[in-house]
C-alpha cells in the first residue's frame, strides 16, 4: 500500500512529494521526500523495475490536500 503527500512550496515555486507504505494501512513507513521545479501540474504515476507492461490493481486510493 502507497500513500502519497505533495505540497507546493510557493516561496521556492517547487513541488515536494513524499511517499510511504504501509503493509496493514495502519502503521507507515516513510520514505524520501522529492523535490522538484514546478513547471506545470505535477504527475505522480507508477514506475516498474526492468520489466515493460506492468499492471498495477488498487483497493482503494486515497489523495489528501494540504
Amino acid at each position: 500500500m502507497w500513500l502519497v503527500a505533495y505540497h507546493h512550496d510557493a516561496v521556492d515555486n517547487e513541488n515536494e512529494v513524499r511517499a510511504a507504505t504501509s503493509r496493514d494501512g495502519q502503521r507507515w513507513v516513510r520514505n524520501g521526500v522529492w523535490t522538484l521545479p514546478a513547471k506545470g501540474k505535477l504527475k505522480i504515476g507508477l514506475i516498474s523495475m526492468n520489466r515493460s507492461g506492468a499492471v498495477a490493481t488498487f483497493d482503494y486510493v486515497r489523495t489528501y490536500r494540504d
